[in-house]
């Protein structure tokens, strides 16, 4: 696993729009250090850091570089009830609908 990658998934995960702007930043910053693709432990890693909201924005920068990873699937997604991780479900669904 990449460092930066491990640096993320270390901090746990995203902070909700309530946190203090300096936790959003930190996390931003490693965020966008994060080059594409992702591996595929790389992704199942930082799925597991989907919160509630959308962290101003970084949830969805979060998604975008999971989907990057080669043979990420609907099994590779974490249970849970976050709405992030049922977003990556319905994306995977709807991707696999399209290409049958």
């Amino acid at each position: 696993m990449r460092t930066e990658v491990a640096q993320l998934v270390s901090l746990g995960p995203l902070p909700e729009e309530s946190a203090l702007p300096i936790e959003v930043a930190r996390r931003e910053k490693i965020i966008r250090s994060i080059r594409k693709p992702l591996t595929l432990e790389e992704a199942v890693a930082l799925s597991h850091l989907l919160g509630p909201d959308n962290c101003f924005g970084l949830a969805w920068t979060v998604v975008h570089l999971i989907e990057s990873a080669p043979k990420w699937s609907i099994e590779h997604v974490p249970n849970g009830d976050s709405p992030w991780l049922s977003i990556l479900r319905t994306r995977l669904q709807n991707s696999k609908g399209a290409s049958t």
